[in-house]
Order: structure tokens, then sequence, then C-alpha cells
């Protein structure tokens, strides 16, 4: 309740002696208050700002440069979503350094864990990789893709293999012609793309692979 007195002698004061008054008596409320405010503003602008994963590629293989793997980014993020502002593709790498991940415990426990969490679409890997892990069942078969009919073998370079069961399938496409990723590594003739079996975004694989295999 308000205090008479007090009410009396504010009304009394120069502005000068108000503000003064007011900000020695409630400056931790005002700095409280504008705390407030900045959380709100702030956590408003990160909700209306914030870009929705629309695909993830994960480059696993020898070590490659960060300009090399920006560049590339936004090539694919300008090429395939136009650069929108509500969208992005993003592009994640997992460096073996020539070893295999069997001996590389922690690069393979994080993309074994990230596998296993369905965050990876899509996997750009080596020969030597897909050869070590074809056998676990991470690698789709391209041929269950809707569309993948319209791939023509003249325009594109297949991995065919058997997997367990005897069935012939196609698990991967070569992308040593590719002109998006032409700049990835010196190496792209024994790099292949690869869509993840337990991706949730398998209906955008179709258009990101023939996107990213443009010649």
């Amino acid at each position: 309740m308000k205090n008479p007195q007090v009410a009396e002698m504010v009304k009394k004061m120069s502005p000068k002696e108000k503000r003064a008054y007011i900000w020695e008596y409630y400056k931790i409320h005002i700095f409280a208050v504008l705390i407030v405010i900045a959380l709100i503003v702030s956590f408003i602008y990160s909700m209306v700002t914030k870009q929705q994963e629309y695909y993830n590629i994960t480059y696993i293989g020898n070590y490659i440069n960060e300009k090399n793997m920006s560049d590339m980014k936004n090539n694919i993020n300008k090429t395939i979503l136009n650069n929108d502002k509500k969208k992005i593709i993003t592009l994640d790498s997992a460096f073996t350094d020539k070893e295999s991940l069997s001996s590389n415990p922690q690069t393979f426990e994080k993309l074994a864990a990230k596998i296993t969490a369905k965050d990876i679409d899509m996997a750009i890997v080596n020969k030597k990789f897909f050869q070590s892990y074809f056998s676990s069942g991470i690698f789709l078969n391209l041929q269950s893709l809707n569309g993948f009919s319209s791939l023509s073998k003249e325009n594109y370079k297949f991995l065919t293999k058997t997997n367990s069961s005897g069935n012939l399938g196609t698990y991967g496409i070569y992308i040593e012609d590719s002109n998006i990723l032409n700049k990835l590594s010196s190496n792209n003739d024994d790099n292949i793309l690869v869509v993840i079996s337990s991706s949730e975004r398998k209906s955008r694989a179709l258009k990101i692979l023939k996107t990213l295999l443009r010649k």
C-alpha cells in the first residue's frame, strides 16, 4: 500500500530528484524487468529465425580442409534450397585420417550414435568404408526409393552389391563426375554417395541425389 508521506515527499521533488530517487530505490527491480524483457526478445528472435533441418549429409573419409567443407555446404544450400532462410541442409564430417573407424573408437562411437539417432540422411564415403560396414545394413538399397528407375546408367555410375540374403541391389553412386562435389576431395573417384537406411527423410533422397550428381 502506498505510503502517503513518501508520496508527498516525491511530489515535492524536482524531475531530476525523482529520477535519482527511483533509481536509488528501484534499480534492482528495473534490472530484473530489463533482463526478463531481453530474455523474451531473445527467445522470440531465435524462434523466428530458427532454421529447420531439411536434410543431413555427412562426409566420412580422410581429412579435408574447412574451406572446402564450407564452400560445398553453401553450394548445396544455394542449389537445392535456393538459400531458404527457414530451411537448411547440414553438412557434417567424420574424418578417419586413413585409419579404419574400428581403430578410432571415439569417431566410430559418435558416428554410430548419430546413425542410431537417425541424424544422418545421406553420406559420402570411400569404398573401403563401404566394404567394411556394408554387412551392418546401414546403407539403403537405392532401388527402394520411389522414382529410382529415372536414374539412367548412362548418366550415373552405380555401386551394386549382393546383400546377406543373396539379393543384388544398388547401394551407392560414385561422385567422380559431380560438378557440386568435385572440389570436395582429390580422391573423388573413390567416393560414393549412399543413403543411410535409418533416415526418416527418404522421400527427399532422390531429389538430393540428382542435384548433387549433376555433371
